[in-house]
């Protein structure tokens, strides 16, 4: 149900209203220039480099990814059109909406050894 109860969405709204929400290629690599990545979105549509570009810097800072939702939804939260990346910048807010994704992942995605943690959720 969008907007309910454990629905990541409302998340990622109060950290854009917060001003912990960096959209886009440029502002997300900026968050990481400055180590202010907490949690990195990724849209399940967004294309291969966009993938690869993201993995590798959340790798090498050990921040967490998650694979999620498409780009006009993405972009939607955002309030922009489309937006392949997002970044939150608050550790608490990035916590809770980890958990919120990954309570709607069924199981999937592992975490270990400072890999950072990778999910895909097909179903939005």
């Amino acid at each position: 149900m969008p907007g309910g109860r454990g629905d990541p969405r409302g998340l990622i709204g109060l950290a854009r209203r917060a001003g912990r929400l960096a959209a886009g290629d440029h502002a997300v690599r900026h968050a990481f220039q400055q180590g202010r990545a907490a949690l990195v979105v990724v849209a399940a549509d967004a294309g291969a480099a966009c993938h690869r570009r993201f993995a590798r810097l959340a790798a090498r800072d050990a921040v967490p990814l998650v694979v999620w939702g498409g780009k006009g939804e993405l972009g939607a939260l955002a309030g922009r059109p489309q937006c392949a990346v997002l970044a939150v910048t608050d550790k608490g807010l990035a916590a809770a909406l980890r958990e919120r994704l990954t309570a709607g992942a069924g199981g999937t995605g592992a975490e270990s050894g400072g890999e950072p943690f990778v999910t895909q959720h097909s179903h939005l």
